[in-house]
């Protein structure tokens, strides 16, 4: 253990649009984020971040509360390389496996089904309605403080699901999934990271994919995660660059704040900017841009005012306020 650390943010660059919003440390990979996950191995928080953007750097240190450091290395903790967010999928098994594996444990629970020799936490503030399955012959499930599961739920591990989540009723949460804290998660969900505070309350598949913040999912909406030619999955990122992820499964990849209307039909490899607004019967394009409304009398630019209108609204819903550091860097990113 070490009693000082500093870690460091790469920028939004290559993880566009899962980091435009958040350190590169505060991106959950596992069952926790990178920030979470170093906090536990070396025992203590660390004294500081490195960035070089200023205004990057106010906004981390208002969602997190660390210390902008202008100099000094970050320690060189053994950690996977993710640098694109395909990455991030690749990695997800192995970390989540190992963060429930050394998480502490919880109670088992006392109402629903247990299948499999995998272990069941629960917290105690959890609610469990009648008809739920649990079943971690694949791997460990864990349920964090505040969390529901609605009546006759299946949970498969390997799985982590955060504090004040819902799962909603009949839902079917397939290994390899991790939810973030204060999300409703309904329908069919496997091999994905939802970052937190996002809706998925109804039916549909999203798999294979790695989603932001305060995402909603309209009635209906799925994603498709294979290629009709079982090949490797090719993406074009935001700046049009186009990249071979050598995965042949890849659903999508969903910034902060993006809507989708209902029944969207998400074709494989999709990346949709933060900000982008969602509402067409076609399918939307594979690269959705940053603050764009994409309806079908075609795409326009999403007005920042508007938008972030729309924002607090969404926010204030749930008791949250938009930091002034991260309404700053919105605007700085809808330039």
């Amino acid at each position: 253990m070490s009693s000082k650390w500093i870690i460091q943010d790469h920028g939004s660059e290559g993880l566009s649009p899962m980091c435009d919003l958040r350190a590169t440390f505060e991106q959950r990979t596992g069952g926790l984020t990178t920030l979470e996950r170093l906090t536990g191995k070396m025992g203590c928080l660390p004294s500081g971040f490195t960035c070089e953007d200023a205004a990057r750097a106010a906004m981390i240190t208002a969602r997190t509360g660390l210390i902008h450091l202008t100099g000094g290395t970050a320690t060189e903790v053994d950690q996977p390389c993710i640098e694109k967010p395909w990455d991030i999928l690749d990695n997800l098994p192995k970390l989540l496996a190992g963060d429930l594996e050394e998480a502490p444990e919880l109670q088992t629970p006392k109402s629903g089904s247990v299948v499999g020799d995998g272990r069941v936490d629960v917290d105690t503030t959890v609610t469990i309605f009648p008809g739920v399955v649990f079943d971690a012959t694949a791997g460990s499930i864990r349920i964090e403080e505040g969390a529901t599961i609605r009546p006759n739920a299946v949970i498969c591990g390997p799985c982590w699901i955060g504090k004040g989540t819902t799962i909603i009723d009949g839902a079917q949460i397939k290994a390899n999934t991790s939810i973030g804290p204060h999300c409703k998660v309904g329908g069919e969900v496997g091999s994905t990271i939802i970052q937190g505070n996002t809706n998925k309350s109804h039916q549909g598949h999203l798999g294979d994919s790695v989603i932001g913040e305060w995402v909603n999912f309209g009635a209906g909406t799925s994603n498709s995660n294979l290629l009709n030619t079982y090949g490797d999955v090719i993406i074009t990122d935001l700046e049009g660059n186009r990249h071979r992820t050598n995965r042949q499964f890849v659903g999508c990849f969903v910034g902060d704040h993006v809507k989708f209307a209902i029944e969207t039909r998400i074709m494989t490899g999709t990346i949709c900017g933060t900000g982008a607004m969602i509402a067409s019967t076609q399918p939307p394009p594979t690269t959705t841009p940053r603050f764009t409304w994409h309806t079908d009398s075609g795409t326009k630019r999403f007005r920042i005012e508007k938008f972030l209108d729309i924002v607090k609204i969404v926010m204030a819903r749930r008791g949250c306020e938009l930091e002034p550091a991260t309404e700053v860097m919105l605007r700085k990113l809808a330039k």
